[in-house]
């Protein structure tokens, strides 16, 4: 199979598997889903062009802590010849997201927001019956996991972990070469997801430089380089393996008739970061 045969055969699988509705079926009929977005931060920003470009939806609100990221995402609403959401937050009041979940305003929430936000937003708009579409990863521990289930079981609303690998057009050419029974029997698999995320865990504090600029962090850096170098500075793991395992897991089928019975995770001795930041003091490759 060549390239172009190679991609057309993943976009056919792609429309095949994204089905004929574009409306899932709890929102109201015949009408537009009203979306809100907590998080319009640099993640946040990239996917308002995907949902501004829909015509059976409508960005009814969007809500952060910065007002420099508001005012970008407004920018990019405007520019794409949309509506002007309601806006809430833009004061570092961290808990302003809690306004927007009124299921008589929204049908829909995205968040798109630091990791340790993600379980605690989702539970409560899975409880105010607004359904969740979440950036990975689910949660931090697993008890929030478990949290966010049996939130979903209890509640019925709907929730979707956004795990983009999954749907790239060649995982999803592999998954219909799979689902025909190309490959046999699967008995092993073996998967990986390698980014350098060190330009982007690192960086001046410049909100016109936020990628490979310098070697700030914390309260010193900006966008990504504010919450996400912790993570790996506190926590020893895979902190998110959703993107390396997750198409292997569509491929066997885990939780649709098969499932996972041990998980293991090992990591190196934590050298990466802090050797980075000697021999790159002003950032940069």
């Amino acid at each position: 199979m060549n390239r172009r045969e190679f991609l057309l055969t993943a976009s056919a699988a792609g429309l095949a598997m994204a089905g004929t509705t574009a409306t899932p079926a709890w929102a109201r009929r015949g009408e537009r889903v009203r979306v809100a977005m907590i998080g319009t931060g640099l993640r946040g920003q990239s996917q308002l062009g995907p949902l501004l470009s829909r015509d059976d939806v409508e960005l009814v609100a969007i809500c952060d802590t910065q007002q420099v990221m508001l005012d970008h995402a407004l920018r990019i609403i405007a520019k794409a010849g949309r509506r002007k959401p309601r806006v809430i937050g833009g004061k570092g009041d961290v808990n302003a997201w809690k306004k927007l979940l009124d299921p008589k305003a929204i049908d829909a929430v995205f968040i798109v927001t630091p990791w340790e936000w993600h379980a605690p937003m989702a539970i409560a708009a899975m409880q105010a019956k607004v359904a969740v579409a979440c950036e990975v990863v689910a949660g931090i521990t697993l008890q929030d996991h478990w949290d966010v289930l049996h939130t979903q079981q209890h509640t019925g609303t709907p929730y979707m972990l956004l795990e983009n690998v999954c749907y790239r057009r060649d995982v999803l050419a592999v998954l219909q070469m799979v689902r025909a029974g190309l490959f046999g029997e699967l008995v092993h698999l073996q998967a990986g997801y390698q980014h350098d995320l060190r330009g982007v865990m690192f960086n001046s504090g410049d909100p016109d430089q936020p990628y490979d600029s310098g070697v700030e962090y914390g309260a010193k850096g900006f966008s990504e380089a504010q919450w996400r170098t912790q993570h790996s500075i506190d926590r020893n793991g895979d902190l998110y393996p959703s993107h390396g395992i997750g198409p292997c897991a569509m491929y066997v089928n885990i939780n649709r008739g098969n499932r996972f019975t041990h998980i293991n995770a090992f990591a190196s001795k934590a050298r990466g970061l802090h050797d980075y930041i000697l021999k790159h003091p002003k950032g940069g490759p």
